[in-house]
């Protein structure tokens, strides 16, 4: 039986404290004392205490009731009990706590209106909520100052797992510290529990006078007013074509990874602290600028999409990782198959599982009806075989493998990279491995072999996710002839802001010994994620989210034109740790008990979410990776010079990406896609890639208007020349801006005259401070029309 302390106080203050308070808007359901005496209610009816044996009453701050000693997880509660009431939307519950020690407190408090003793997890009596921030209802946790209050706050809310808008005759208090400590309950008073009318349920106005900003081909930079609200609007959200595509504190943002030449329809929605979003604002279309790259990198009109075709079903839940094997199947020499060659392919990634085998590539199909029956289905050639060396399999602990798979026919060898999910402690295991592509059960299994020395940089979380070769001439001229690529993009930031991509060279004939080091070079590392606010990341990939989950990188060529490609599902609108489900946060359920489960919206718990996440291709210019190993430029400096969205395309609720290959004897893209709903079937999508011109264009309503320049020299050091011609006169803008779409200089803003101008720039911001070295646009306006370049500072 559990220990319950109960009082009732009846005095004829308590029409008039009831009275006072419901006149301010609330009521005090307890004021708790310095003694059992001195404690008063509020609410008529509402007088029996509730109170676990481990408190006592003291004089500290205003009085109340403090823990004699540790009190454990769940051993204390406060509360009080009365007649049956009912509880509506609007109405809060504050609790009001003092802190006694000489230093700061991190806590938060559960709340039940249903339990009258400890909460329980093993068998609950009742359900408890987790209390939040009184100030900000966005964040659970409160930092209550040495010999100083703080409350903790719960609204009434009418759907969810937190449904309370019921009839109730009792409140209880548990009070929880962050991390599940226990000591510092001693310290804190709880002073009083009142019931406040004043929940903020009001929407806040919509945003008003949206504009828009063309900076690139890709990118889209928009300004608005910000609304007015009862309490303030704290954050917004941005909406493309119904959906929401980004999230932002201020009132301005800049969508990235667009199309070229694509015209969207956008709108702007404002949220309180309390969640309350307002109406959209009106829509605004906008368009993206042409696509003005390199004529050496690949173009996403390139992309021919050719169907998809089916996996064999012993490999549903795998597909973890691909490998095109140009001699399986029969070869290149069958002229008449176009689809020569065969598919190296994981199946399902348990721990004992993450097995290797090899399947035919037959025609893919275009179902209109996204009909699994509709497609032809590989042929398993290789049934899946353990392809890993020892010390890769006698890993102390294993949750789900992260593969990577690479064919490299000058060896006749599949390389292998491996990792896991679960890469949180810091630590560094041989992971590169191949074995012999004539017999991969029988072959010996070479390696495995650390990236770098053990324990430093990269380590497990930084790689082990995907695997694949650049041409052998790029890779004697920029990274010592290092041809095979590994790396990883963790989500949490684990891996740091952004995918990475490290070179090693293949190990040839004399293979080293098992444990032995890869000497590597970096191409791309982002920042790191320590210290950064979870809003803020500087030295990231565009538009970074926690929840990006890029699953694989690759090189594509077509005749003279190159990229290096990252495909995956990019995260969109804000991101959290939790769940899809009412899109909750872990941290407002983590004190609840029992815990509550989303298991219709996440069948595989809790994890970095967003609002909406879309299936992507990103292509990065293989020039700017080289500058990076040549210390040109720094490893988070390249950013992604076009996307390509492929939601239109995929089949399932999720549109996951699981692991992709480049075919490129035939320039074919394969691209698996996880389709869970349909007992985790694999569909393998096919894009034959083609050259396209990529001669730079103006983007405009009227062509005639004007034609802008590449810049000369580029790249450049000190200062460079930007031309441009108007046809006929125009007010002219011409500004510089860095890769993440934030203005940088204004070089000319005025009319100008038709005919050729020249303009230089000297490398300098708005307050002339040299620029660091990176990639930079240059954009000019005259009247309606735009025309965008990119260009490179090395110094």
């Amino acid at each position: 039986m559990k220990n319950t302390t109960t009082h009732k106080i009846l005095t004829p203050v308590l029409i008039i404290v009831w009275a006072s308070a419901m006149a301010l808007g609330g009521t005090v359901l307890v004021d708790f004392g310095a003694s059992f005496s001195e404690s008063t209610f509020g609410l008529p009816g509402w007088n029996t205490l509730l109170k676990s044996s481990n408190l006592e009453y003291t004089s500290a701050g205003n009085g109340g009731l403090i823990a004699i000693a540790d009190a454990g997880e769940y051993g204390d509660y406060r509360g009080v009990r009365g007649t049956p009431r009912q509880f509506s939307s609007g109405e809060r519950i504050v609790v009001t706590w003092y802190n006694t020690s000489d230093e700061i407190i991190t806590f938060t408090s559960r709340i039940s209106f249903s339990d009258e003793n400890e909460p329980n997890e093993i068998s609950p009596d009742g359900t408890w909520y987790t209390m939040r921030q009184c100030d900000d209802y966005r964040y659970t946790y409160s930092n209550i100052q040495p010999h100083a209050t703080a409350q903790t706050a719960f609204n009434i809310t009418d759907s969810g797992v937190h449904k309370t808008d019921e009839t109730y005759s009792l409140v209880n208090i548990n009070l929880a510290i962050e991390w599940g400590s226990t000591y510092e309950k001693q310290f804190l008073v709880c002073d009083k529990i009142e019931l406040l009318f004043d929940a903020d349920t009001l929407s806040p106005a919509e945003p008003t006078d949206l504009t828009a900003d063309i900076i690139s081909s890709s990118k889209v930079q928009l300004h608005w007013n910000a609304p007015a609200d009862n309490v303030g609007v704290v954050e917004y959200l941005v909406y493309k074509d119904g959906e929401i595509e980004g999230y932002s504190r201020s009132s301005d943002y800049t969508c990235v990874f667009l199309e070229p030449e694509r015209e969207y329809s956008v709108a702007v929605s404002a949220l309180d602290a309390a969640g309350n979003e307002s109406e959209p604002s009106t829509a605004l279309s906008v368009a993206t600028a042409a696509f003005s790259e390199s004529p050496a990198v690949i173009h996403p009109d390139g992309l021919e999409y050719l169907g998809a075709i089916a996996m064999p079903v012993e490999y549903n839940w795998g597909g973890e990782a691909l490998a095109y094997n140009p001699e399986g199947d029969g070869g290149q020499a069958n002229t008449e198959d176009e689809f020569p060659g065969s598919l190296f392919v994981t199946n399902v990634n348990q721990p004992e599982n993450g097995l290797v085998g090899q399947v035919s590539i037959p025609q893919p199909t275009i179902s209109s009806e996204k009909n699994i029956n509709d497609l032809n289905q590989a042929v398993t050639l290789m049934s899946p075989v353990n392809i890993r060396p020892m010390n890769i399999n006698n890993w102390d602990y294993v949750d789900i493998w992260r593969t990577g798979l690479e064919v490299l026919p000058s060896e006749q060898r599949l390389y292998s990279s491996w990792s896991i999910h679960y890469t949180v402690s810091g630590e560094k295991h041989a992971s590169i491995s191949c074995c012999d592509l004539a017999d991969l059960a029988g072959s010996e299994k070479y390696g495995a072999w650390t990236i770098g020395s053990p324990n430093e940089p990269p380590l497990d979380a930084m790689i082990g996710d995907w695997l694949f070769s650049v041409p052998q001439e790029w890779a004697q001229q920029h990274c010592a002839g290092r041809q095979l690529v590994v790396g990883r993009c963790r989500d949490g930031g684990l891996s740091g802001l952004g995918p990475t991509l490290y070179a090693f060279s293949p190990v040839g004939a004399s293979s080293p010994a098992p444990d032995g080091v890869l000497d590597f070079t970096t191409l791309l590392q982002y920042g790191s994620v320590e210290g950064t606010d979870n809003y803020f990341f500087p030295h990231s990939i565009d538009g970074y989210k926690h929840s990006d989950d890029w699953r694989e990188a690759l090189w594509l060529a077509t005749g003279n034109q190159n990229a290096v490609a990252l495909v995956g599902n990019k995260a969109l609108g804000d991101h959290w740790y939790g769940y899809y489900g009412e899109r909750m946060r872990h941290d407002w359920v983590i004190a609840d008990v029992p815990y509550p489960e989303f298991w219709q919206t996440d069948p595989d718990g809790k994890g970095w979410r967003s609002h909406f996440r879309v299936p992507m291709i990103l292509f990065y210019n293989p020039e700017n990776l080289a500058h990076v190993a040549a210390g040109r430029l720094q490893s988070y400096e390249p950013q992604p010079y076009a996307a390509l969205r492929l939601e239109h395309i995929f089949w399932g609720l999720d549109h996951e990406i699981f692991s992709a290959v480049f075919d490129s004897h035939n320039a074919l893209l394969y691209v698996t896609e996880f389709i869970r709903e349909l007992e985790g079937q694999l569909v393998v999508h096919i894009w034959r890639i083609n050259p396209v011109s990529t001669v730079a264009r103006t983007f405009e309503r009227n062509p005639n208007t004007f034609e802008i320049f590449q810049n000369y020299p580029n790249p450049f050091n000190s200062c460079t020349i930007i031309e441009y011609e108007l046809h006929h006169q125009e007010h002219v803008k011409l500004e510089i801006y860095d890769v993440h779409g934030k203005k940088v200089k204004t070089l000319v803003d005025e009319s100008k005259q038709a005919g050729q101008h020249r303009v230089t720039w000297n490398g300098t911001n708005q307050k002339n401070v040299p620029v660091c070295s990176g990639v930079y646009l240059y954009r000019l306006v005259a009247g309606s029309s735009t025309g965008i370049r990119t260009m490179l500072i090395l110094k």
